[in-house]
C-alpha cells in the first residue's frame, strides 16, 4: 500500500519536471486540521451572534430601567407633595372646627365635599398610572410632549371644554405629540381645519383651528413631526390651537400627559 503522494510540477517554458513526495499521513493531518478550523469558525460565529443578541437585550433592559427609575422619582415627588397637601388639609380642618363648633352639621358638610373631591382626584391619578403602565413599552406612541413650542395655555380642561387651548403666533408649527396615523384631515364644523391622529392602545389626539396642514389623511407621522400650522379657522376669536386627547373615544385631560 502506497504511503506517499507524488506531486509533479512543470514550469512554463521548461521541460524539466520537479517532483515532490508527500507522506499520506501529512495529507490526512492537513485535512483534519482544515475540518477542525471550519468547525471552530462556525462555533465562533454562533457564539459571537449569541453575545450580540444578549448585549442588545441588556441595552434595552438598561433603557427600561432608567425609564422606570425616572418615573419612580416622579411618583416619590408627587407623593411627597400629596403628604404636604394632607398636612395642610388637616390644619385647615382644625382651624375650621374652631369656627364651626356651634354648627357641626355645616362643618361636616364642608368636609364631605372636600373628601369627595379628594377621592375623585386619587381615582384619576390611579387611572393615569394605569395609562402610563399601558404605554411605557413604547413612548413613541404616548402623547407626553407639547404640541406647540413656546405656546401659552390660554384655556384649560373643563367639563364644558374638554381640551387645552394654546395661544401662539399665526402659522407657528404644530407638532405631533406621538407617532401614529392621520385618520382625519379637513374641516370640522366649529373646530375649523382639524387633524386627528390615531395612536396605539386606543389613544387619539386632535388638533383644531389650524391654518393649513403639512400631512395628508392616511399619512403616518412620527412624534415631534410638524403636522400643521397655527390658525384661526372655525369658531375662533384669535390664532390658537385647540388640542384634545381621547382614550377609547372618551376625552381625557391633556395636562395629565405633559
Amino acid at each position: 500500500m502506497k504511503k506517499h503522494y507524488t506531486i509533479q510540477v512543470v514550469p512554463e517554458g521548461s521541460t524539466r519536471i520537479h517532483s515532490y513526495r508527500i507522506a499520506r499521513v501529512w495529507v490526512k493531518l492537513f485535512s483534519w486540521l482544515l475540518c477542525l478550523a471550519a468547525v471552530l469558525l462556525c462555533v465562533f460565529i454562533w457564539k459571537f451572534t449569541e453575545i450580540n443578541v444578549q448585549l442588545a437585550s441588556s441595552w434595552k433592559l438598561k433603557a427600561d430601567n432608567e425609564w422606570l427609575l425616572k418615573r419612580h422619582a416622579e411618583y416619590e415627588a408627587a407623593f411627597a407633595n400629596l403628604d404636604s397637601i394632607y398636612s395642610i388639609e388637616e390644619q385647615i380642618q382644625n382651624i375650621l372646627s374652631t369656627y364651626f363648633e356651634e354648627n357641626p352639621g355645616e362643618f361636616r358638610s364642608i368636609l364631605d365635599k372636600n373628601l369627595h373631591i379628594s377621592s375623585k382626584k386619587v381615582q384619576n391619578d390611579v387611572d393615569f398610572e394605569a395609562e402610563l403602565n399601558m404605554n411605557k413599552i413604547n413612548l413613541e406612541v404616548f402623547p407626553n410632549m407639547l404640541p406647540v413650542i413656546g405656546g401659552v395655555v390660554s384655556r384649560g380642561y373643563a367639563e364644558d371644554h374638554k381640551a387645552v387651548d394654546f395661544v401662539s403666533s399665526s402659522n407657528d408649527p404644530v407638532h405631533a405629540t406621538a407617532s401614529g396615523r392621520v385618520i382625519f384631515a379637513g374641516s370640522k364644523d366649529d373646530l375649523g381645519n382639524m387633524l386627528e391622529i390615531e395612536h396605539d392602545n386606543g389613544v387619539k389626539t386632535r388638533y383644531a383651528h389650524l391654518s393649513r396642514f403639512s400631512v395628508r389623511n392616511g399619512s403616518y407621522v412620527k412624534k415631534g413631526e410638524v403636522i400643521a400650522f397655527m390658525g384661526n379657522t372655525g369658531y375662533s376669536t384669535g390664532s390658537h390651537l385647540h388640542y384634545e386627547i381621547l382614550l377609547n373615544d372618551v376625552p381625557v385631560n391633556p395636562e395629565r400627559y405633559f
